[in-house]
């Protein structure tokens, strides 16, 4: 059977969905803030969003469908596959609310914060902005940690 090809597909796209989470995270997000002061910074990573979450819904939609065919066609365990898939949903969910809901949001408020034409207006929009931001951050990691745990479950093989 072609299971091999289904596992690899989805081996390659978690590994390649929270590599770049962390990649980003650690390095890029870090390193961008290092480089340049904070609005030009800001503006910077806003332009890289959208293609962060597009490039994680990607590998997230691989991942599940790998998972499916994996869990429709493979004579591993059900159980397993079937806590697979509940968590690359929960995954996949998480981005598409961060990258569709959260992101474009947190954009508006950075602009906001910076134009408004009132200390009370901008004030709004800044805590506003830090509350959407500590909000996206703590579901990209738990993101990061489930796509940690799936990995892990990857491991797990069935006793002959």
């Amino acid at each position: 059977m072609i299971r091999w090809v289904f596992q690899f597909l989805l081996l390659l796209a978690l590994a390649l969905w929270v590599g770049a989470m962390v990649f980003f995270s650690a390095v890029v997000a870090p390193t961008v803030f290092q480089a340049l002061d904070r609005p030009a910074a800001g503006k910077l990573l806003a332009e890289l969003f959208p293609t962060y979450y597009r490039a994680g819904a990607a590998c997230g939609a691989l991942a599940l469908v790998a998972v499916l065919l994996l869990f429709l066609f493979d004579s591993g365990s059900r159980a397993l596959r079937f806590l697979q898939i509940v968590l690359i949903v929960l995954m996949l969910a998480a981005t598409l609310y961060a990258g569709w809901m959260l992101e474009p949001r947190i954009h508006e408020l950075r602009t906001e914060r910076t134009s408004a034409s009132s200390k009370p207006q901008r004030d709004a929009a800044e805590s506003l902005f830090q509350k959407l931001h500590l909000r996206s951050v703590r579901v990209n990691v738990g993101v990061m940690a489930l796509g940690i745990a799936v990995l892990g479950s990857l491991a797990v093989r069935k006793k002959a």
